[in-house]
């Protein structure tokens, strides 16, 4: 019986030291863009001053011609009513510091390439086709590290943009996408 047993121990003995492979203690690495990239909640703002241009004739804006800077100072608001969407922003295949995607398949169903200047934490896109019949263009977007506050007071990465749409059947240029990066817990949803 001893035998049985010193052979049962020297077996454990083995497999335990095998089990011990250096080489799959490796850290996992992260993606070219993982500062940018995550799942956000985010709000689709329109131009008050362009939906009263819309839809009461008042003077148009002129948006197109605007900064992003400009963009910043004018009144936006939720008039879709849309509310909270989530929106994901990810690495591209070739894994590069200068292009990651922008995923807003709960709002527009829009999925296009952007160029990132990563260094900045700023990204872009222009004409990029999203789907048939529908081009984006994306100006002053920008990840802002720490920069937001969640429904639950914590703090977190602020995602910003500027999204035009180019089949919005209500006319309107420009889009403001803002908000957070989701922590994971509901409450911040």
């Amino acid at each position: 019986m001893k035998k049985y047993i010193y052979l049962v121990i020297a077996l454990l003995g083995i497999c335990g030291f095998t089990a011990c492979d250096p080489e799959t203690n490796e850290e996992p690495g992260g993606t070219a863009v993982e500062k940018m990239a995550g799942t956000w909640t985010v709000t689709f703002q329109q131009s008050v001053d362009e939906y009263y241009a819309i839809f009461e004739g008042a003077a148009d804006p002129q948006l197109t011609s605007k900064t992003p800077e400009e963009l910043d100072k004018l009144e936006w608001d939720d008039v879709y009513g849309m509310g909270k969407l989530t929106l994901m922003t990810y690495n591209t295949a070739s894994n590069t510091s200068d292009a990651m995607w922008f995923d807003d398949a709960n709002f527009w169903g829009a999925k296009v390439k952007c160029d990132v200047n990563y260094g900045a934490r700023t990204f872009s896109c222009k004409d990029q086709e999203a789907y048939e019949g529908c081009s984006v263009n994306i100006i002053g977007g920008k990840v802002l590290e720490g920069a937001a506050t969640t429904p639950r007071g914590m703090k977190a990465d602020s995602i910003v943009a500027y999204v035009y749409y180019s089949d919005d059947s209500y006319g309107f240029t420009y889009m403001k996408m803002s908000g957070y990066r989701y922590t994971g817990f509901n409450e911040d949803k």
